[in-house]
Parts: C-alpha cells; structure tokens; sequence
C-alpha cells in the first residue's frame, strides 16, 4: 500500500526514470570531461532519487540486522559454553557424591567386619 502511495504522485507528476535514478528530465544530463591531468571526470545534475543513494540505505540497513544477527549468535555460543560448564560440573558433582556414598557405604561394611571379628574373638 505504501509503494502505491508513494508511486501514484510519479505516475502523474513529470518525474522520469534513468539510469541513474529518478530526475524530473528524461534524458541524463551528465557532462564528462577531462582535467588538466588527464583524469576523466563526469559531472551531472543531482536526481531526486539516486539509486546508489538507495542501495547504500538498504546495504546499510542490511549491515545492522547482520551486526544483530552476529551479537545475538555470539551471546548464544557464550551461553551455550556455560551451560556446557555447568553440566560437566554437575556431572563431577555426582560422581564426586556418588564415590562418597560407595566410601561410606565401603568404610560401614568394614566396621561391621571389625565388630563382627571382635564379637568372634570375644567369644
């Protein structure tokens, strides 16, 4: 709906298309000449919309959602890594509780070998 708004004032208006972008003449009145040096240069009448202006906007535009793109997938590596941290922690922990539980459960059996001995010996 917007491109129809903004283009029924060219439909009616005396604004023509070139090559370089959008100008109220037909013809591209560019004037090319060379300076004392030799170097070639072209010197035309601005246009109401120039194309490359238009390209730089949307390269532009498109950098920023890139950049955003980049930083959201750069916080979610970093977030992934300290999950990845946080579970090889917690899988140290349990084994860490678990050796514990099997050092308890080993130095109880021990003791009840040790009393059993004593209750055999007093005998």
């Amino acid at each position: 709906m917007r491109a129809f708004i903004f283009a029924l004032p060219l439909v009616f208006s005396a604004c023509y298309i070139n090559e370089r972008g959008i100008s109220s003449t037909y013809y591209n009145d560019c004037k090319a000449y060379y300076d004392a040096a030799g170097v070639y240069h072209e010197g035309c009448e601005p246009n109401i919309i120039e194309f490359s202006d238009v390209k730089k906007l949307v390269n532009a535009k498109k950098t920023a959602v890139q950049q955003e793109l980049e930083r959201a997938n750069q916080e979610r590596i970093k977030d992934e890594a300290a999950i990845d941290k946080l579970e090889e922690d917690f899988q140290k922990e349990e084994e860490a509780i678990k050796r514990a539980t099997r050092v308890g459960e080993l130095a109880n059996k021990k003791e009840e070998q040790n009393n059993q001995e004593t209750k055999d010996f007093g005998e």
